[in-house]
């Protein structure tokens, strides 16, 4: 058993043992999808630096790519759909221009609005780089859940998912 596992272990012995009242599910759903969050980042860390991307970078990429062509949004737009705060999103704009990987343009209905687009290098590094990702979390998965029991959870985490954005937006 590894340091992370025991110590996620270790944690609910704890909580059990002496604050009883805080293990409810909801609390063990929030606490194992924020580990498997940073465990899942923990493994693709070195797929992501084998295509000399930082997870900012690769963020950054995949949700332009995953927008139509032209691949771009403003950069409010790109914030939102990503993990990364404002300041860190200038930043990493910054190093992606830098490495060619994305062009700041203008919009065409409004000048005052600059769009962040994908370059031809830019979605060949986010198809490259997210194609790794998706192999080495398959790997993962396939050695702790079968696909039966995988399609299960998906389609349960998606309809939670779907439940919880509608009551997060009403309040």
């Amino acid at each position: 058993m590894s340091n992370d596992q025991y110590g996620l272990a270790q944690m609910r012995q704890h909580m059990k043992e002496n604050w009883q009242d805080a293990v409810t599910p909801a609390g063990d759903l929030v606490t194992f999808t924020a580990r498997l969050r940073d465990l899942f980042f923990t493994n693709d860390r070195p797929a992501i630096a084998a295509h000399e991307l930082t997870t900012a970078e690769f963020d950054v990429l995949v949700t332009l790519r995953k927008m139509p062509p032209p691949y771009e949004l403003t950069p409010t737009a790109l914030r939102k759909s990503s993990l990364i705060t404002s300041g860190g999103l200038t930043k990493v704009l910054h190093l992606l221009e830098d490495k060619q990987l994305v062009e700041r343009t203008i919009d065409r209905t409004d000048r005052r609005i600059k769009r962040v687009k994908l370059t031809q290098a830019g979605v060949q590094k986010a198809e490259q780089s997210l194609t790794a990702v998706l192999a080495m979390d398959a790997e993962l998965l396939n050695q702790v859940i079968s696909k039966q029991d995988l399609e299960n959870l998906n389609a349960l985490l998606f309809k939670l998912l779907v439940g919880v954005e509608a009551q997060v937006q009403r309040s």
